[in-house]
């Protein structure tokens, strides 16, 4: 870290020198774009097509490149924490964030649907992890998040809601740019992005790698290292080809993220012979947190391969085709391991890999015979060829190590058996009616359904209305009503009971959308919810049912606001809030409690700042309340926390080639607490999660043509 202040000081020094003597890039701001202009952005993800953010049938949020840049997102789970309605529990390894919509604690992970460009990302076996540190997002033009159900469009598991990462393509990127970061737990990045368009032709390219040693819980262990990253890679591309009424693209993507289990489990303590963590965590099981026989205390090495080619056939402005054919690879790399302790004494090498893979082709249709109606219809098949959760192993139980002349070490050598899975397949079907009206106003009615076969979990169908009005040139007012499902995943269906064939997830949402803009330099936004789940399948011991069965019922209800301020030219800001309130409910023995993990009450607040031409200052803080924990956890409610941030950005100089930023996590280095997963008894689960302090770092970003 001292040579990164250093460089940094180095750096501003010689930038405030020579500022007066370079151009100032003119890049449009945060604060130079109205916010009218800013509700007016072009969407896609709600229906499919392009329309204005203000008009989706969806209630959306847009994160758009400049604010990814001015607010130094570096992943996914950066750029959500920032807005209303979303709940976090870090686990600093695996996974490595658990991201809840709207209070719907459970399913770690597989309640959202993560796309990228259209194109699901979510691992096909349905395990946990999404996104993460290889997923860096300086490729992104701007991220589009809906809340609520989108199976309408999207089918299986557009459940709580749908991310969708729009890449830039090469006429955005314009030219070769290379990042560099460095920052504390020894963390680097590498980021680089090469773009064109030149006659017909649009290439993109982008790359990044990135690794760090993470942050060290010496409670859990002095000798720590469980929460490393060791060059996790992303590679995107695409090249478009333009001719007359055709573009034709084909894309290729490829994530892989090798890191460690972090606090995904609790630690041994016992067996190594160190005081408990604390926290009521007992450490006689659980996973080494520290490196062994001259190898990392454990991997898990996700991945995903996408490749894709599309082709759009726009003869008018009235009809629009596409036609895509994709194959995907997702899965957990056959050198992933832990060290695991059941008892205390002894330890046991658990290697672990899948893999499954996904062949998917969609044609998507859209018709516009006058201004008034739009008709959107599309026809999906896929096949998945998925395992059957986590590969068998052989046991070897022969070979036995001693460590530290005193425990036994053994199953160093075994082996992975066969390969089982299943073949699922799944036809889908949708269409969707638009109608604009002049009735009280201005109002639009949107349609919609989709129905889908699978082999596995049978026929659903998922409707949705919605309704939006504005009055007048200024209110907004969306009515919405919209059902999904998510399907269970095969890690599921294996852990339920012999003979127990678990059902998909069901969801219905009532919402209100109200958008307000006060002033040209306020706009106001108040989102009412109510979700209703049904058959949920629980996962550990959620409100005290059995594991991976259907009996669960959850309710939640809330209230969203969000103000969004651009004050002056060089000033902006945001504030939100959220408000939410969900039950769980056995409806075997009908017991009812409050859900864990979420809280109640949570807000954001932000400013930018932007001096002199030279500077960009963004100010952000995030307050959590107070969480309640499950009934097995004798923690009790985890504290509530305020964790406040700051980037410091410069804008271009040095003919406009070079520009710098820091980014300051946790600026006041709180102490704050995430609570524990599933059945965080302080057993195999710990109680709470700890989180790291104050953390720095600093990018040097260079044009180079």
């Amino acid at each position: 870290m001292r040579k990164t202040f250093t460089s940094l000081i180095f750096l501003f020094g010689v930038y405030f020198v020579n500022a007066q003597n370079d151009t100032i890039t003119k890049a449009i701001t945060l604060s130079e774009l109205s916010l009218e202009t800013l509700m007016d952005i072009d969407v896609i993800t709600a229906t499919g097509v392009q329309q204005k953010l203000s008009e989706a049938p969806s209630t959306m949020n847009v994160i758009t490149a400049k604010q990814i840049e001015q607010r130094g997102y570096e992943q996914l789970a950066d750029a959500l924490r920032d807005i209303p309605g979303i709940d976090f529990i870090h686990l600093n390894g695996y996974a490595p964030t658990l991201i809840y919509f709207r209070g719907m604690y459970g399913a770690e992970n597989l309640r959202a649907l993560l796309m990228i460009d259209g194109i699901p990302e979510n691992n096909i076996i349905g395990s946990n992890d999404m996104a993460g540190p290889a997923y860096s997002l300086h490729n992104v033009q701007r991220i589009e998040v809906i809340w609520g159900p989108a199976s309408a469009l999207y089918g299986a598991n557009a459940f709580g809601g749908v991310i969708n990462i729009i890449t830039k393509k090469g006429e955005d990127i314009n030219g070769l740019h290379y990042e560099k970061g460095y920052g504390t737990f020894n963390t680097s990045i590498d980021k680089v992005m090469f773009g064109v368009k030149k006659s017909n032709f649009d290439i993109a390219f982008s790359g990044s790698l990135y690794s760090t040693d993470g942050p060290t819980f010496t409670n859990r262990d002095p000798n720590y290292t469980g929460s490393y990253v060791n060059k996790a890679y992303s590679l995107n591309s695409t090249i478009s080809y333009s001719i007359e009424k055709f573009k034709t693209t084909f894309g290729f993507r490829s994530y892989k993220t090798p890191m460690g289990w972090g606090t995904f489990l609790n630690s041994p303590t016992v067996f190594l012979k160190l005081p408990p963590q604390g926290n009521g965590n007992a450490g006689l099981i659980g996973l080494l947190a520290r490196d062994i026989r001259g190898e990392r205390s454990g991997l898990e090495e996700a991945y995903s391969n996408t490749t894709y080619i599309q082709s759009e056939f726009t003869p008018n402005k009235k009809f629009n085709l596409l036609a895509r054919a994709l194959y995907r690879e997702t899965g957990i790399g056959n050198k992933s391991y832990a060290y695991l302790t059941l008892d205390g004494r002894k330890l046991i090498r658990v290697p672990t890999t899948n893999y499954s893979n996904q062949v998917r082709g969609e044609v998507f249709a859209n018709y516009s015979p006058d201004e008034k109606q739009q008709f959107s219809a599309g026809i999906q098949y896929y096949r998945d060829d998925v395992e059957k959760g986590n590969r068998k192993i052989n046991l070897d139980t022969t070979t036995v190590y001693l460590v530290d002349g005193r425990d036994t070490l053994f199953n160093i050598y075994s082996t992975f058996q066969r390969r089982q899975f299943d073949i699922r397949n799944n036809f889908g079907s949708y269409v969707q009616y638009l109608l604009n009206t002049n009735l009280l106003g201005r109002t639009s009615f949107t349609f919609g359904a989709r129905y889908d076969y699978n082999n596995y979990y049978g026929s659903p169908v998922s409707p949705r209305i919605a309704i939006i009005n504005k009055p007048n040139d200024k209110f907004t007012i969306k009515l919405l009503f919209g059902t999904a499902y998510r399907a269970p995943t095969n890690t599921e269906i294996y852990q339920a009971p012999p003979n127990f064939k678990l059902k998909t997830e069901k969801i219905k949402t009532y919402e209100v959308n109200l958008i307000y803009p006060f002033s040209k330099k306020f706009i106001a936004q108040l989102n009412g919810f109510r979700n209703e789940l049904n058959d949920v399948i629980i996962l550990g011991n959620l409100v005290n049912l059995n594991q991976d069965k259907n009996p669960g019922k959850l309710n939640i209800k809330g209230l969203e606001a969000r103000l969004d301020m651009g004050l002056s030219k060089n000033i902006s800001g945001f504030l939100n809030f959220t408000w939410q309130k969900a039950k769980g409910e056995n409806l075997i023995t009908h017991v009812k409690r409050n859900l864990p993990g979420i809280a109640n009450v949570k807000g954001n607040l932000g400013m930018a700042f932007r001096i002199n031409e030279l500077l960009n200052v963004n100010l952000i803080g995030n307050w959590v309340g107070e969480r309640k924990v499950q009934a097995t956890n004798p923690y009790g409610p985890v504290d509530g926390y305020f964790l406040a941030n700051c980037v410091i950005s410069t804008e271009k100089f040095f003919n406009e080639k070079i520009s710098a930023s820091i980014n300051i996590r946790n600026l006041f280095n709180a102490t704050y607490l995430d609570p524990g997963i599933r059945a965080a008894d302080g057993g195999l689960y710990s109680t709470v999660l700890e989180q790291p302090g104050r953390s720095l770092l600093f990018k040097i970003r260079v044009d180079l043509f």
